[in-house]
């Protein structure tokens, strides 16, 4: 009996001891980025930057609004490329280089990635709330800097629709520098995805926010985002984000 509850005891205290590193962690987190009350009065991201291609950088801007509206465009030799756009209900494209310039909305394996990228407000945030499941993973050499290691489960046990994530945290600042994921598309199948984040820039009333995003694929770089300008808490009408098709 003796021994029973002394297991007992050890279980209770690792969960207790994971529990206070996840919420430390966090904590510092939002504290070196801004607050956290600062990001829950964020509303909208207004980001502009460019984007390198094989045939140049192309300037690009980024809307933002909560709850769950994003529209990213892209300027290409004078024509207006919207790559993703998601409006609350439809994810939609405009691509005038298919020969077609109308709005297309995206199939449906594409259009569950994008609902979950424009979920406004950082995951962390009241993640029990969200039934989300964050887990201390311990520690990690990261490009020469230790990291902490947390792995956030959105919708957890519910089939498709549940997402893993490892959230990669800086031991010093606290500031994520790595995020890694695994994507399904319908062409290459399920492939790892790393996203690394540096160059973190004062955006405005103290929030932090990274300026250079490099994805990485098996190893290999194979998008760098970099941003010139970022703007938050502008009014950005409800318009821009609207499926235009229908």
């Amino acid at each position: 009996m003796k021994k029973i509850f002394t297991i007992l005891l050890f279980s209770v205290l690792c969960i207790t001891a994971t529990t206070q590193t996840v919420d430390e962690i966090l904590s510092k987190y939002f504290e070196n980025i801004g607050g956290i009350d600062k990001w829950k009065a964020l509303k909208t991201m207004k980001m502009i930057g460019q984007l390198p291609t094989p045939q140049g950088d192309f300037t690009f801007e980024m809307n933002r609004k909560a709850p769950n509206k994003l529209m990213m465009s892209v300027d290409v030799m004078g024509q207006k490329l919207i790559p993703q756009a998601f409006d609350g209900e439809i994810a939609w494209t405009i691509n005038p280089f298919t020969g077609n310039p109308d709005a297309q909305k995206l199939p449906e394996e594409q259009a569950k990635g994008l609902k979950e990228e424009a979920i406004f407000e950082d995951p962390f945030i009241d993640y029990a709330t969200k039934g989300y499941e964050v887990t201390y993973e311990g520690t990690s050499d990261l490009e020469g800097s230790k990291c902490h290691i947390l792995k956030l489960i959105r919708n957890k046990g519910q089939g498709a629709d549940e997402s893993v994530s490892s959230y990669y945290f800086d031991s010093e600042s606290y500031l994520p520098v790595m995020t890694r994921q695994t994507a399904n598309n319908p062409q290459t199948g399920s492939q790892e995805v790393e996203v690394f984040y540096s160059d973190y820039q004062d955006v405005g009333n103290g929030l932090i926010m990274p300026f250079n995003l490099d994805s990485h694929m098996n190893g290999q770089s194979v998008q760098v985002i970099k941003f010139t300008k970022i703007v938050v808490n502008e009014d950005i009408p409800d318009e821009i984000f609207k499926y235009p098709g229908e």
